[in-house]
């Protein structure tokens, strides 16, 4: 049976899978430490965190097409991983000389592009080269959320041992690390348009919203994913403030929304596969208003732990549909650009709005001692992103053969 696992494997797949848990190392430790950082280090305010945040994220509606007119003129798939890595480690490697807010928040910026650049092109290939052998899609995307869980919990420890600056110094390594697996990856020719002009394949890519389908799904998925926002801000402030939970049965509970996420892409993402993509991202939606909706009446903790568990549906499953849907419908050469365009005009918007109405609700319910119902804000986004996901469920079609495989 080893034999049998050990012949079927992917050079390709297992690079990919290398890549793929490299970045999302990086990203585990840059999402909850960078404000770590930021205050310890720099001094930062709240209100300069927040602007750090929200603009950054709003900056990809910008640079996400841009970028992706770029990679699809190049003539190895490999070119946006290189650019995106040498401009992530040039700008960690710049931090370290640098001081103030408008030097470093530039900075930042230009490096929040990389990462969320990066992010489609490293999802593309880990698609792309799963297809065939193993690892299989589901499994080599559940390690790549594991990555996520080591490279948040390795930097805690980090932290606490040698200080803030243990951030950048990850940052940075993983940043180094990425260029040598960009390297590493097979390199692969991108078919169809690297001959036409710029401003051709920048409108190529955003007439992709032309195909109403597709349009539907980015916005759907986008707005689903965003509804996270106020959890992912405030959640361990009102578990620990307003019902009373210890600040290690908080950081329990928030892993165990995790692992579910990894559970349900390494071993049930074969299984799901016999459902429409569009089946798994209604029912994310329906997950997300229930999620939300019972959080903001202040449950239990008897209750929080199968709330958490819901992550499987209101994040897993509606990553998962969104990612195979958007293979299926732009195919492989299609795929890194439409994900690029979907994380600039649908993903990055909803995010920057929830993340924004989220510490103003927060600010303004925190004295009446009524923080969770902001909560409430996050089920009426779900209602939309439902309503989305339903008009893309009537006009699904049958998940054929290659997907399932995806």
């Amino acid at each position: 049976m080893a034999d049998s696992t050990a012949a079927r494997l992917s050079s390709d797949g297992v690079r990919a899978t290398l890549l793929s848990c490299l970045f999302f190392a990086g990203f585990g430790a840059l999402i909850p430490h960078l404000p770590t950082w930021l205050d310890a280090t720099q001094g930062f305010s709240g209100v300069q965190i927040s602007l750090v945040l929200t603009i950054g994220g709003l900056s990809r509606i910008v640079a996400g097409p841009l970028t992706a007119a770029w990679a699809a003129g190049q003539a190895d798939k490999r070119a946006p991983l290189f650019l995106f890595a040498f401009l992530l480690t040039a700008g960690f490697a710049s931090l370290w000389y640098v001081t103030g807010f408008w030097p470093v928040f530039t900075i930042i910026l230009l490096m929040d592009v990389g990462f969320w650049g990066l992010l489609p092109a490293v999802e593309a290939a880990l698609i792309r080269l799963t297809k065939t052998g193993l690892p299989a899609y589901g499994v080599a995307r559940g390690l790549a959320s594991a990555a996520f869980i080591v490279g948040s919990s390795s930097v805690g420890a980090l932290v606490t041992d040698f200080g803030p600056w243990a951030i950048w110094a990850w940052l940075l390594g993983i940043s180094i690390a990425l260029i040598v697996a960009a390297f590493v990856m097979p390199k692969e020719p991108v078919q169809g348009n690297e001959e036409g002009d710029f401003l051709g394949r920048l409108k190529e890519g955003v007439g992709l919203l032309k195909n109403r389908r597709f349009a539907l799904l980015i916005f759907a998925a986008g707005i689903l994913q965003a509804t996270h926002g106020y959890f992912y801000g405030f959640g361990v402030l009102i578990w620990t403030k307003d019902q009373a939970i210890s600040q290690t049965v908080a950081g329990n509970l928030w892993s165990v929304g995790v692992a579910v996420e990894v559970l349900f892409l390494m071993f049930l993402g074969g299984w799901s596969a016999r459902f429409a993509s569009e089946t798994l991202i209604l029912v994310g939606a329906v997950a997300c208003i229930i999620r939300w909706t019972a959080m903001a009446f202040l449950p239990p903790e008897i209750l929080l732990w199968p709330l958490q568990v819901l992550h499987a549906g209101t994040f897993a499953a509606v990553f998962l549909g969104a990612m195979r849907l958007v293979n299926q419908m732009m195919g492989d050469e299609k795929t890194a650009t439409a994900q690029m365009i979907y994380m600039a005009l649908a993903s990055a918007p909803a995010q920057a709005f929830t993340t924004f109405i989220s510490g103003y609700l927060y600010d303004a319910l925190v004295p009446t001692g009524d923080a969770a119902l902001g909560y409430l804000s996050m089920t009426a986004v779900s209602v939309v992103g439902l309503v989305l996901a339903t008009m893309l469920w009537v006009t699904r079609a049958r998940p054929g053969a290659a997907l399932a495989t995806a």
